[in-house]
């Protein structure tokens, strides 16, 4: 991993579409390239982004300062609302890539997969790009996965539910192996910040406080702050920060509505604080931001197959 500082590039929303039946898509091939340029944006999905590098090597850029080298027969793994772009060391790189809606894919109630869950907000344990040398295990299940949308043999989907969820299940492997600091005990900690994430969803449009979420989960404040810090990797302060934006930012994109009411459905009582936090966090206002949603999807897209993929960008 090496240190970059993109803080100043602002953040641009690629929003996708899934059926229930199915919720993934695949941009299968080597159509998609990127190239050496500096990036002028880095986007977000309101997807579990997972690509496979086919030629080339280059680096990740993820959340503004941190860049991971990849090469060839690599492979991606950035998780929803999480700014990245991949840029190339020489010439092109060439990538394909599946995005997955994993709420939907894994909506059920069974105790067998709700642990499996808790990956979406282990982010920072997991690795970014996956080597073949460093991660064999995962290296084979998404080399699998690829090849069921290549060949498309009867039962695929089936076939890459299955493979998915056996994905996902060794992803957590590698945070239920990571040791907490502070001496926080692993016991129980999940699930009290499960049950943390699973209120915040329900009531970020409301007023929340700290205290809220640690009478919730029936443990002191301090105790919750220091637990949820450790596991998630920020503050409960900022994760409800950052996902009341993430869903401003769909509701921008949507331009249905002013921006002082999206303000108040997120979450905010006051205008100017929702335009604080959407600069802190986004590098530019809600209303620059709406209007460059307006222009149909041009930044860091060099290639792809139009008679395949123009759909899925008139979204």
């Amino acid at each position: 991993m090496q240190k970059q500082s993109f803080d100043k590039i602002p953040y641009m929303y690629r929003p996708y579409d899934f059926t229930s039946q199915f919720p993934i898509l695949a941009f299968i091939g080597d159509n998609w390239k990127t190239d050496i340029s500096t990036p002028k944006f880095l986007h977000f999905h309101n997807a579990l982004e997972i690509g496979r590098c086919v030629d080339g090597e280059g680096f990740l850029i993820h959340d503004h300062n941190s860049s991971f080298f990849y090469s060839s027969g690599d492979y991606s793994l950035v998780f929803p609302h999480n700014p990245h772009i991949t840029t190339a060391r020489e010439n092109t790189a060439s990538w394909e890539y599946l995005y997955i809606e994993p709420k939907q894919l894994l909506n059920t109630n069974t105790a067998i997969l709700l642990p499996l869950w808790q990956i979406f907000y282990m982010q920072q344990r997991i690795p970014p790009i996956i080597k073949k040398t460093e991660n064999p295990s995962l290296h084979y299940y998404l080399a699998l996965i690829f090849d069921e949308f290549h060949f498309k043999k009867p039962l695929y989907q089936n076939a890459v539910r299955g493979l998915l969820i056996s994905f996902f299940a060794e992803l957590n492997r590698i945070t239920l192996n990571t040791e907490f600091s502070d001496g926080i005990e692993r016991e129980g900690a999940y699930s009290y910040i499960r049950n943390a994430l699973s209120y915040i969803y329900e009531n970020y449009a409301k007023p929340i406080s700290i205290k809220d979420l640690s009478v919730h989960c029936c443990i002191s404040e301090s105790h919750f702050r220091r637990l949820f810090h450790s596991i998630v990797g920020i503050s409960p302060l900022d994760y409800i920060q950052h996902y009341r934006i993430q869903q401003a930012c769909h509701w921008l994109h949507l331009n249905q509505e002013p921006i002082n009411v999206i303000a108040r459905k997120v979450g905010y009582t006051s205008l100017s604080s929702f335009n604080r936090q959407f600069q802190q966090y986004l590098h530019i206002s809600p209303t620059e931001w709406r209007r460059e949603h307006l222009i149909p999807y041009k930044h860091e897209i060099l290639s792809y197959n139009e008679t395949d993929t123009k759909h899925i960008f008139k979204i």
